[in-house]
């Protein structure tokens, strides 16, 4: 199938942000914001898959990092979680066609806490240059699966930005 459309625009009306995802789309965003949920309420804090979701608060200083945890963790999950049901909620109505700005903001936290996962199995890095996936690399399947994720979550920056 041959992608015509962003995944997401502004509404012609003003009344929104117009979403363009087909249901399979949607499923697959489901089903990876389920993955992270899980992950977010099973995981130990010290799996390195969640370093990227928390990063160290205080650079090398483990104590206060170990302290900002203990204070804060519970809560950064918290709202992680909050932010993925919110999005699970409008991604399982396919009949929506619209979403407000502040529901696409939370798309794109969510989003984000996908890509932050699966960049970390990857070993992405931030200076890392993406190159399109290559065939016999045996995580082509994830690393084709980050690219379309990042290009979804730019087209929700894009409809997001006041300068387009």
């Amino acid at each position: 199938m041959i992608r015509r459309r962003a995944p997401f625009e502004p509404n012609r009306r003003g009344t929104g942000i117009a979403v363009h995802l087909g249901d399979d789309e949607r499923h697959l965003l489901r089903r990876l914001l389920g993955e992270v949920r899980q992950l977010l309420t099973t995981t130990s804090p010290d799996d390195p898959k969640m370093n990227r979701l928390f990063p160290p608060a205080y650079g090398d200083d483990s104590e206060a990092n170990a302290e900002y945890s203990r204070l804060m963790r519970d809560e950064l999950v918290t709202s992680r979680v909050q932010t993925i049901s919110d999005v699970d909620e409008f991604l399982a109505d396919s009949a929506r066609t619209t979403v407000t700005a502040d529901e696409l903001e939370r798309f794109t936290m969510a989003l984000n806490s996908v890509r932050l996962v699966l960049g970390t199995l990857l070993d992405i890095d931030d200076d890392d240059d993406l190159e399109p996936p290559v065939p016999d690399d045996p995580l082509a399947a994830e690393s084709a699966l980050y690219h379309f994720l990042s290009w979804i979550l730019d087209s929700a920056v894009d409809a997001l930005s006041p300068d387009r």
